[in-house]
C-alpha cells in the first residue's frame, strides 16, 4: 500500500466510538441485513459466476436512477452483463431493490475499511466496477485493482463548494484517481477540478449528465391522477420542489404576493427531507395561509378549497407535481437555491414544459441551469420579490409561459444521451478484459 493510504487507514480508530451507536440503532431497527454488508459479510450474496460482471455503485436514490439508465443501455446491447449495483442508504437499497432487483444483484456499499472492501472486492468480484458520481473509496478502489478490474468514474461531478475540501486531501486522492482508466465528467468545470486533483488529464473526458436519461419517458400522464385527486378542483398551481430550511420566509412571502393578484392560487411545497414538513406547516400558519399536509389528503377529502397550501410530507409524489402544475398552467420553483446548498434538477420540471425558476446557488446543476437560462425557460430570482414576480408573470400570460416550456423540453431532449456513452464505456474496458465473447 501507498503511504498515503496507510495513513488513511492509521485514521479509522477515530471512527470507532461512532460504530455502537450504529450497531445498536441497526439492531433495534431489525436491519441486520444492511449492517453485515456494510462491515463486510456478504454471506447473502451468491458466489460470482462466470461472465461480464459489472458492478456500478450508485451512493443514494437519486444515483439509481443513473444506474438504471445505464443497465438499460447495457442489457440493451449484451443481455449477457451480470450486474451489480451497490449504494449507501436505505432510500437508495428500496428503489434499486424495485427498479433492478429482478435482473441485478443489490446489496448495500460496504465501508471504505481494509476488511470490508477487501471482503466486498473477493465476493462480487467484477471484471469493470464504475462509481457514479463523484465516489473515491481509496481501500476499495486499491483491492480492485489489485484484483484485476477495470475502474472507472461515469457521471462524475465536483462542485465549487467541495473543491476546497478536497484539495486538503489531495495527497490522498492524487494515487485513487489515477487507478481510473476512464473518468468521464458531467461537464467542463467538472473535468478541470478533478484534474487539479491528480486525475490524469489524458483519461478525463466530458460527455454529459446521465442523470437525465430517460427523462422525458418519466413524464408520464398516469402520474397526475393522484395529485389531480387529492388536490381536487383545478387552479393555477404552483411548485415549490425539493424546498429547504431558509427558503420558508421567501417561498412563502413570494406565494402571498401571487395571492393579490390570483387568489385562487394553490401551491404544492415539496421539502427536500419529509421530517422538516412541519416547520413549513407553521410558517405558513405564520403568515396567514390556509395550510394542509399531503397525508390528510385523499381522492375521498381532497384539499379544501379554501387550503391555498399544501406541504408534501411524503416521498415519491415532486414529479407528478411538476406534471400537474404544467396542465393546469402554472409554474415551478426549485430549492436548495435561495441558500447556498447547490440547487435540484430544473430539468424535471423541464421535461413537462413547466417553466421554472431557481436562486443564485445552482452549483450541484450547472450545467443544467445555463441551459435553461440560455434558451429562455427559466429565470434567476433571488428573493421573495422577484419569485412573486415570475410566478406572475407565468399566470398571467400562459402563451409566455408555453413558449418556456417548450424550449425546456427542447434541452431535456438534448441531454440525454450519457447513459449510452457510459455503457460503451463499460463495455470497451469489458472487450479489453476478454469477458464479451
Amino acid at each position: 500500500m501507498e503511504i498515503p493510504l496507510i495513513a488513511y487507514n492509521l485514521l479509522f480508530p477515530l471512527l470507532l466510538p461512532g460504530l455502537p451507536p450504529v450497531w445498536l440503532g441497526s439492531r433495534l431497527a431489525r436491519r441486520w441485513d444492511h449492517l453485515w454488508p456494510r462491515l463486510g459479510l456478504f454471506g447473502h450474496l451468491a458466489p460470482p459466476a462466470p461472465g461480464p460482471r459489472v458492478w456500478l455503485q450508485a451512493v443514494s436514490r437519486g444515483e439509481v436512477g443513473v444506474a438504471a439508465a445505464i443497465a438499460g443501455e447495457l442489457w440493451r446491447r449484451r443481455p449477457e452483463v451480470r450486474l451489480t449495483v451497490s449504494t449507501s442508504t436505505d432510500t437508495g437499497l428500496a428503489e434499486a431493490r424495485e427498479v433492478l432487483g429482478e435482473r441485478a444483484v443489490v446489496a448495500p456499499f460496504p465501508l471504505d475499511v481494509p476488511w470490508a472492501a477487501w471482503a466486498a472486492a473477493r465476493r462480487i468480484r467484477p471484471v469493470v466496477y464504475a462509481s457514479l458520481e463523484t465516489e473515491i473509496w481509496p481501500n476499495l478502489l486499491w483491492f480492485l485493482e489489485r484484483q484485476g478490474a477495470s475502474l472507472l468514474l461515469l457521471n462524475g461531478r465536483l462542485s465549487p463548494r467541495s473543491l476546497p475540501r478536497y484539495r486538503k486531501i489531495r495527497c490522498l486522492l492524487a494515487p485513487s484517481l489515477r487507478r481510473f482508466a476512464v473518468l468521464s465528467m458531467i461537464g467542463e468545470p467538472d473535468a478541470q477540478r478533478i484534474r487539479a486533483l491528480g486525475a490524469p488529464p489524458e483519461r478525463v473526458r466530458v460527455d454529459g449528465n446521465a442523470k437525465y436519461a430517460g427523462l422525458l419517458d418519466k413524464a408520464r400522464p398516469e402520474l397526475l391522477e393522484e395529485p389531480a385527486a387529492r388536490l381536487g378542483e383545478p387552479a393555477p398551481l404552483l411548485v415549490a420542489g425539493s424546498a429547504r430550511s431558509g427558503e420558508e420566509r421567501p417561498v412563502l412571502e413570494g406565494f402571498r404576493r401571487v395571492l393579490e393578484e390570483f387568489p385562487a392560487a394553490v401551491l404544492a411545497v415539496a421539502p427536500r427531507h419529509v421530517e422538516k414538513s412541519r416547520r413549513w406547516v407553521a410558517a405558513c400558519r405564520e403568515l396567514g395561509l390556509t395550510v394542509q399536509r399531503w397525508s390528510e389528503l385523499s381522492p375521498a377529502q381532497p384539499r379544501r378549497s379554501d387550503t391555498r397550501v399544501v406541504v408534501v410530507d411524503a416521498m415519491g409524489v415532486l414529479m407528478g407535481l411538476y406534471g400537474l402544475a404544467a396542465d393546469r398552467g402554472g409554474a415551478a420553483f426549485l430549492g436548495a437555491s435561495l441558500v447556498p446548498l447547490g440547487g435540484q434538477n430544473p430539468l424535471e420540471p423541464a421535461a413537462w414544459g413547466l417553466a421554472c425558476c431557481f436562486g443564485p446557488s445552482m452549483e450541484d446543476f450547472l450545467d443544467a441551469a445555463s441551459e435553461l437560462l440560455a434558451a429562455g425557460a427559466a429565470r434567476r430570482v433571488t428573493d421573495a420579490a422577484e419569485l412573486a414576480a415570475f410566478w406572475g408573470r407565468m399566470l398571467r400570460d400562459p402563451a409566455a409561459a408555453r413558449q418556456a416550456g417548450r424550449a425546456g423540453r427542447r434541452v431535456v431532449a438534448k441531454s440525454t444521451g450519457a447513459a449510452a456513452v457510459a455503457a460503451e464505456l463499460i463495455l470497451e474496458q469489458l472487450e479489453r478484459k476478454g469477458a464479451l465473447s
